[in-house]
């Protein structure tokens, strides 16, 4: 059996459009729309049976949503955290969910396959998976995170938020002279600006993909050494560290973006905080201790 990786997610079907544009709908965009569908369903079921005394899916979910608001609140603030926070935990839930889908049984195994001319095609496009006798399996499913135009999408929904809200704590020549100080720093201010789509985007993309791609080979070892001791064990401990690389990669891609909103709207942040002090304050000055006044 010869393995075939490819960087590039493959189409599954293209729809013409006006003006000569074709809409390809490949594998990881597939996926996507699963993931979504699977998240809007359960957070639907949630929210419809909450109960005062939670059940265990709530329960779970309690537990997960209190673990990213004290994680958001801890680093930005109550005030900045609260605005921010359905875009953090949206990222942060959305991505461990995308991450684990390529631990699913099927995910590169179920598939299409081509013939002939069609694998031909299909091999050019860079079909992953197996290729048997002149027919080569294009796979329905790949993990959204895998492909980069999935992992860029998130990266510029995350520069344009902190952006956002850079321009909203100081406005925009406010934003300006916030990354102009000292004024020659100007330009490395920006090129560090745009190089954080970069890292944020290709980060999550070569671990995941990175990952993805030893299962695959990992899976092609256990498959030749048949059925031992050696060929089961293989799998399982890729399967597991898949499973940490997972949430590691979801929680530091939804950190680096709160730390990011924090940074661009630190003065207002931090305006925030001294007036919530000096309302304590004020506050304690004017607390009389019981048991004075009779003195």
């Amino acid at each position: 059996m010869e393995l075939h990786i490819s960087v590039k997610p493959e189409t599954l079907w293209s729809l013409p459009l006006f003006g000569g544009l074709t809409l390809r709908i490949t594998n990881s965009f597939l996926t996507m729309l699963l993931v979504m569908l699977f998240l809007i369903i359960l957070g639907s079921i949630v929210a419809r049976r909450a109960q005062l005394v939670p059940g265990r899916l709530q329960s779970v979910v309690e537990m997960v949503v209190e673990f990213l608001l004290s994680l958001v609140e801890g680093t930005a603030g109550k005030k900045l955290g609260r605005r921010i926070f359905p875009l953090i935990g949206g990222l942060f839930i959305f991505i461990i969910v995308a991450n684990y889908t390529g631990l699913l049984p099927g995910i590169g195994t179920i598939g299409i396959w081509h013939e002939g001319k069609h694998a031909l095609v299909a091999a050019s496009e860079g079909a992953t998976g197996a290729e048997h006798g002149g027919r080569t399996l294009v796979p329905l499913f790949r993990p959204p995170s895998a492909d980069l135009n999935m992992t860029l999408a998130m990266a510029l929904i995350s520069y344009v938020a902190f952006q956002v809200a850079g321009i909203s704590a100081h406005g925009v020549w406010g934003r300006i002279k916030h990354m102009a100080n000292p004024p020659f720093l100007l330009p490395i201010e920006i090129i560090s600006e745009l190089s954080r789509i970069v890292s944020l985007s290709f980060r999550l993309f070569g671990n995941i993909f990175a990952g993805e791609t030893l299962l695959t080979v990992m899976y092609g070892i256990a498959n030749a050494i048949k059925i031992t001791v050696v060929g089961l064990v293989i799998p399982v401990i890729f399967l597991y560290l898949e499973v940490l690389f997972g949430f590691i990669q979801a929680l530091i891609f939804a950190v680096l973006t709160l730390i990011y909103i924090a940074l661009a709207s630190a003065h207002e942040h931090e305006e925030g905080h001294e007036a919530e002090e000096q309302r304590g304050t004020a506050h304690d000055s004017r607390t009389v201790p019981l048991g004075t006044s009779g003195d």
